[in-house]
């Protein structure tokens, strides 16, 4: 039968609170009694059921737990606060003196235990110990939380820190180039974006973010004559462009770190096409990294919607019909269709880091994929 739980309210609430659970009012009127005279505030409850739904509603810093009740025994009743309280602290209490249970309570999660007849001075100097312990638990959860949190904010400033100067080094590249720091931006995000739609997990999409900036790095290296051309490329010019993703690749080799191992493999395999008829190698399908077909996508997709040196943008309609042609021979068919799903986010990014200000550029008539394979 459950029975309710009764309060009674100590001299120094400070001291904390106690639970006294067993099935005979004598002894729980005599603990409560003792540990309330002591300065605690006390419950008391005489079954599991009781005393799990006072630790519900109550606050509960430690508990006296009886082994022998009936329906739910005082070990059960142990297993089940400490799974839902850990930082509880429960003392046992039995009328045998039985070591096998005693083990069982401490494997159990117990801090201690007593048996009856129970002395007023061990009861005290336990529950005593037990606040003891539940203090240090709680201290050592705020200190760990708390280092936590420095540690996130410290990561958060060195990464940022190491992206801004990704973005100010880029920037300082792109004076040769048509490129501009929103796009490089763009690229980051919503390859990021593009990455977590994939499935990738969020230490390896933020490295995208950061590496997807760096795919044209290796036009450091291609003349000016070529690289702010205005009009079409001849053949032997678009060869020295294609070198930039092998430039790209030298520049950004040898490093240890997984975010720039990433850059280097997206900067070498950007231009790799879905049906092997990219460069510089010529892979296919899942032989491309998976980051370089993110960044290959992106890429397309941005440069096709925003001003080039080689002609002005396109509408949104017309890029869509680009991609989606694209399908299967330019692109991995799983990435269009994610594409499809999240590009109102992409515009999004678009929306909040447009480019600067360009004079108009005359619309040619009709512009497809060749127009960024092909610059011109």
């Amino acid at each position: 039968m459950k029975t309710e739980t009764r309060v009674r309210e100590a001299a120094d609430p400070s001291r904390g609170s106690v639970l006294v659970v067993d099935d005979e009012p004598l002894i729980r009127g005599i603990l409560v009694r003792w540990l309330t005279s002591a300065g605690y505030r006390c419950a008391e409850a005489g079954d599991a059921a009781s005393a799990l739904t006072h630790c519900q509603r109550h606050q509960v810093d430690l508990a006296t737990l009886d082994v022998n009740m009936p329906g739910c025994s005082g070990l059960d009743l142990l297993a089940q606060l400490i799974s839902r309280w850990p930082e509880m602290a429960v003392l046992v209490i039995t009328a045998h003196q039985d070591v096998a249970t005693a083990v069982e309570a401490m494997t159990r999660g117990a801090f201690g235990y007593l048996t009856k007849p129970v002395d007023r001075r061990e009861l005290l100097l336990q529950v005593e110990r037990g606040m003891e312990r539940r203090h240090l638990l709680l201290e050592r959860r705020r200190y760990t939380e708390q280092l936590e949190r420095t540690v996130r904010r410290q990561t958060l400033e060195i990464q940022r820190a190491h992206e801004e100067t990704i973005h100010r080094l880029l920037g300082a590249s792109m004076y040769r180039d048509e490129e501009t720091g929103a796009r490089i931006r763009r690229t980051g995000l919503a390859s990021e974006l593009l990455a977590r739609a994939a499935g990738w997990p969020t230490p390896q999409s933020e490295q995208i973010r950061m590496a997807a900036p760096m795919h044209d790095i290796g036009k450091i290296g291609i003349p000016d004559a070529i690289l702010r051309k205005p009009g079409k490329l001849t053949a032997q010019e678009f060869e020295t462009m294609k070198a930039h993703t092998r430039i790209g690749a030298a520049i950004l080799a040898g490093s240890r770190s997984p975010m720039l191992q990433m850059a280097r493999q997206i900067a070498l395999c950007h231009h790799e096409q879905w049906d092997g008829r990219g460069h510089p190698r010529g892979l296919r399908g899942p032989d491309i990294p998976e980051s370089a077909r993110i960044v290959a996508l992106i890429d397309v997709y941005d440069a096709l919607t925003h001003d080039r040196v080689y002609r002005p943008a396109l509408s949104q309609a017309k890029a869509v019909e680009i991609i989606r042609s694209g399908r299967g021979t330019h692109f991995e068919p799983r990435l269009v269709d994610l594409f499809f799903q999240v590009l109102p986010e992409i515009e999004a990014i678009a929306t909040a880091h447009p480019d600067w200000p360009d004079s108009p550029v005359e619309q040619p008539a009709e512009v497809g994929m060749e127009a960024v394979l092909d610059p011109g």
